[in-house]
């Protein structure tokens, strides 16, 4: 979405420069990268400069024999705005000053229209405030709001505050979308912080969200999360505006990096939008971040979503080839994604699931380690242990390394979660691979817990091998908990098991 919009801003800026009225003159142009249409600007403007160098310098040089005031005359008179435009840069800054100081600000804003911020750098450092807000005036009753965002990247921020206030909020905003840079576009925000909400309010009520959105994917990473948050803080209205124009414009590569710096409670609103409910809108989401490489944008947007929202956004997923996931899953790791991760996998089906937790990816040590430590540190035991289940028996030894490794808490918490999820005989198979100390305590715990009885009623008796196991270390299992495991193998049937258990 993004391209087409600086296109826009760029190609009216071109036109600008090539004396053109109508920049729809240069829709020809308009495929063109952004980047490439400001490179053949800055080419054009420079043949222009160094056609008529020779002759400006001339001229520059004259102007240091005449007084000021009559110098302000002799330009107004004779030289015209863009003749003195062309000028200004050749002129001493502090001469050049002196002649302007005495121009009318209707003069100047002229001038600045074809002004060359890059060729007038001193000059414009040394513009008072009086005559930069005076000027800014000007352009802002004209309406010329590309002329202040081409010139607002080369101004000292002195300049910018000095005449910023006599902008309208919503005049601001049409600055900010012809601003140059990405430094330009920060620096502005940074000093109309306090005003962003009001900003945010015009937009909405003018329906500029375009412009919005172009200005959004300008800034840099901070400051573009620190807007992103006070959009989020906003009026449920105007956050459902917004994301309604993000979808209409097709602008999501916009929004998910915003998203990805956003602050968690800011996401929260964002996730729990009405829009955001809507199956083919989070589908085209996952599309957008698999394609378009914004995974790890998605994912700090994915740790809020419901599990009916991770439905869609996991069956996007879910048809890329192994590789691919290898590469996803990879790529979450090293950014500690794992508590999006681990919801995501768990919204996939069951197939799907088997197919993730048969990658040889998700049985490294470190990826293993990744799942236990996040669901310990998250409380996502109840959406980890049903992947844990599916992991094969050559995985248990270093699982039960990462069992050992929790706080007691910890340890209550996966054991307390294990039945509802189905898993009381992968923790059990992943317990008896603990080290005899470990598996000792591990035992202790289990056997003081509240809710014992519920847990051993979910060991389902149906896997003679890990009853047999149970039986070989019968002596170290307490007493209570052996005697509640005997009378659960006797109401299975396997009497001769229960039986066994006691001894």
């Amino acid at each position: 979405m993004t391209t087409p919009h600086h296109n826009t801003a760029e190609l009216a800026k071109l036109a600008r420069v090539l004396d053109r009225q109508d920049p729809a003159d240069l829709d020809f142009l308009a495929t063109l990268p952004p980047a490439a249409l400001r490179r053949f600007r800055d080419q054009i403007t420079d043949q222009i400069a160094e056609r008529e160098s020779r002759r400006m310098q001339r001229i520059g040089a004259a102007a240091k024999l005449i007084p000021a005031p009559i110098a302000a005359k002799i330009t107004e008179a004779a030289f015209g705005p863009v003749l003195a435009a062309a000028i200004a840069g050749s002129v001493d800054p502090s001469r050049a000053v002196a002649i302007a100081s005495a121009l009318s600000p209707s003069f100047l804003a002229d001038a600045t229209v074809t002004l060359d911020p890059r060729r007038a750098t001193a000059l414009i450092a040394e513009v008072p405030d009086h005559m930069a807000a005076a000027t800014a005036r000007e352009l802002i009753a004209r309406g010329d709001y590309l002329t202040l965002g081409r010139l607002a990247g080369s101004v000292p921020d002195r300049v910018l505050r000095a005449a910023l206030p006599h902008a309208a909020d919503i005049d601001l905003l049409h600055v900010g979308y012809y601003l140059e840079d990405t430094d330009a576009a920060d620096r502005l925000l940074a000093i109309v912080t306090d005003r962003v909400p009001g900003m945010l309010r015009a937009t909405a009520a003018e329906n500029k969200w375009s412009e919005a959105i172009t200005l959004l994917d300008l800034l840099g990473p901070t400051e573009r999360s620190h807007l992103g948050n006070v959009v989020a803080d906003q009026d449920p209205e105007i956050l459902d505006a917004l994301l309604t124009a993000v979808t209409d414009l097709d602008a999501w590569d916009t929004l998910l990096p915003v998203a990805a710096g956003m602050e968690p409670t800011a996401l929260q609103r964002l996730a729990d939008r009405p829009l955001m409910q809507d199956p083919t809108l989070l589908t085209k989401i996952a599309d957008l971040a698999l394609t378009h490489n914004l995974w790890l944008d998605l994912l700090p947007l994915a740790d809020h979503l419901t599990p009916t929202q991770l439905h869609s956004i996991a069956a996007r997923v879910a048809a890329e080839p192994d590789d691919s996931l290898t590469t996803l899953i990879e790529t979450a790791h090293v950014e500690s994604h794992w508590p999006a991760l681990i919801p995501i996998a768990l919204a996939m089906d069951t197939a799907t699931r088997e197919r993730l937790t048969a990658l040889p990816v998700m049985h490294r040590p470190e990826t293993l380690g990744a799942v236990i430590t996040t669901a310990a540190t998250h409380n996502l035991w109840p959406e980890a242990l049903p992947l844990v289940s599916l992991f094969p028996p050559s995985t248990h030894p270093v699982l039960a390394t990462h069992l050992t490794a929790l706080s007691d808490n910890d340890f209550h918490a996966a054991a307390q979660a294990a039945s509802a999820a189905e898993a009381t005989t992968t923790v059990v198979q992943v317990l008896l691979h603990q080290d005899p100390a470990a598996r000792a305590h591990s035992l202790a715990l289990l056997d003081q817990a509240p809710y014992l009885e519920a847990l051993v009623e979910s060991l389902a008796p149906t896997d003679l091998s890990i009853w047999e196991d149970l039986s070989n270390i019968r002596a170290e299992i307490p007493d209570h908990l052996r005697a509640l495991l005997a009378a659960q193998a006797i109401r299975h049937g396997r009497n001769e098991l229960g039986a066994s258990l006691p001894e």
